[in-house]
């Protein structure tokens, strides 16, 4: 992997300091041939007395025991999905082991065990046996060793303390990023201001190292210009090879760390990577704090609306292609009869759409109220330095709060005060008019004698 200078949001040596770091220390053995993890646990005093991990992995946790004070190991009890020890206030060790092939196979959802042939993909809110009743803050530490020819790799953060090692929260862990096991293989890249590690599995591919390469730094370049850095301290990258000419299936997951997961079918080649949008999408989405799952349209609907602007501003895509996409995107995400607001309204075309259009709204009207001098991604950027990033988890309203008032204006929360409980009607028309974004028979046509044209030109290339 090949870095250049620091992302938009420092390390996050700060929010470790205030944990019990080392609490859990876990040495975790991962062999390839039964795809079975062998773990070895090391806990404080206190903290042992029940354990779980995932409901939905725990029915592959096997042969749980407990030693204290260098004694003999005893077997734990399970209490439905959970094991008991007699730990008790003392320091203690737990050894188990977790068949994480047959859970993968089982399971199939990448957001709990996945079984990508060669390759298993699973958090480690799966596999790591928890305690119970500790306190949310306390960090679980985790080494894992595989055998030659095989890797390990996660979007967890490494450990400030032990750089061989990754930690995390336990609150982190509820949400841990794709983590996987196998033959993968490392494909570096230079990724100026963004210290990202892309692993590819086993598969055959169209696509030679060197467009995949340049496909993958022309993404980050694209989100670390709009976000001026990149989202997040550090980021995993996994491509799963598929079949087909198609880029999709992508998904981020982010919390204490961040991974996107890429299906990439094994006949697209290069034109099918300079048209690809998933990759710039699913980076945009680490620009924004993680909020409760009524609030999905402000993650999801800012994904869509800042993607096209973000390949604008680094020159992969015309300013008339990105507003075509919008035209032609923005009428799902109008409230239709009977929907509520997008807090209430959790379709597929509010949710995406929906959330562009607020995002779009917003960014008109920061750069109406700053004279043009502020737009979206000034308040974006204020969340960001804020420690706003999609690895943490925020209440909506701070982040809206904290992006107007790193504008210079409010904007951002009376406008989901307007939007959020209620439909509001928009004039799409109306407003692409005074955007000066014309729909032609022969396409898109951008007049700059309209009235906002002088914003519209700001929203694409990110200046007055």
């Amino acid at each position: 992997m090949a870095s250049g200078a620091g992302p938009l949001v420092p390390a996050p040596s700060e929010a470790r300091d205030g944990g019990a770091a080392g609490a859990l220390d876990y040495h975790v053995k991962y062999t390839q041939a039964d795809r079975v993890l062998s773990v070895e646990l090391a806990l404080a005093a206190g903290l042992g007395g029940r354990l779980e991990v995932d409901r939905a992995g725990a029915s592959w946790v096997r042969g749980v025991a407990w030693s204290r004070g260098g004694g003999a190991f005893s077997p734990a009890k399970k209490d439905g999905a959970t094991f008991v020890t007699g730990c008790g206030p003392a320091p203690c060790v737990v050894r188990y082991t977790y068949r994480l092939g047959e859970a993968a196979k089982a399971i199939d959802d990448v957001d709990t065990a996945s079984d990508e042939r060669e390759v298993v993909e699973a958090p480690p809110s799966t596999w790591l046996l928890v305690p119970s009743d500790a306190p949310q803050s306390t960090r679980a530490r985790f080494h894992v060793e595989t055998e030659p020819g095989v890797s390990f790799a996660t979007g967890v953060y490494r450990s400030v303390s032990d750089p061989s090692a990754w930690e995390i929260s336990l609150d982190d862990l509820q949400t841990s990023p794709y983590t996987v096991f196998g033959p993968l293989r490392r494909l570096d890249v230079t990724t100026p201001r963004a210290g990202l590690e892309v692993v590819v599995a086993p598969g055959a591919l169209a696509a030679s190292d060197a467009e995949l390469r340049a496909w993958i730094e022309n993404a980050a370049r694209s989100v670390v210009g709009y976000f001026d850095g990149f989202p997040t301290p550090s980021a995993l990258l996994v491509l799963l090879p598929g079949r087909g000419p198609w880029v999709g299936g992508g998904r981020s997951l982010a919390g204490g760390g961040a991974t996107v997961l890429l299906r990439l079918g094994d006949t697209a080649k290069k034109h099918h990577l300079d048209e690809d949008w998933v990759l710039v999408h699913e980076m945009v989405h680490l620009g924004f704090p993680s909020v409760a799952r009524k609030h999905t349209w402000a993650e999801e609907g800012l994904a869509t609306y800042v993607e096209p602007i973000a390949r604008v501003r680094a020159g992969l895509m015309s300013e008339a292609d990105a507003w075509a996409s919008l035209v032609q995107g923005l009428p799902n995400g109008l409230p239709k009869q009977g929907d509520k607001g997008l807090d209430r309204t959790p379709t597929w075309g509010r949710t995406y759409w929906g959330g562009a259009l607020f995002y779009l709204l917003a960014d008109v009207e920061i750069r109406r109220a700053s004279q043009n001098a502020r737009g979206l991604e000034h308040a974006l950027r204020g969340i960001l330095r804020a420690g706003g990033n999609n690895a943490s988890r925020w209440p909506l309203t701070e982040a809206l709060d904290v992006g107007d008032r790193a504008c210079g204006v409010r904007v951002l929360r009376p406008l989901h005060a307007r939007m959020g409980e209620a439909p509001m009607p928009v004039d799409l028309p109306a407003l692409q008019r005074s955007l000066g974004v014309r729909v032609e028979p022969s396409g898109i046509r951008l007049d700059d004698r309209a009235e906002l044209a002088h914003v519209r030109r700001a929203i694409m290339r990110g200046a007055p």
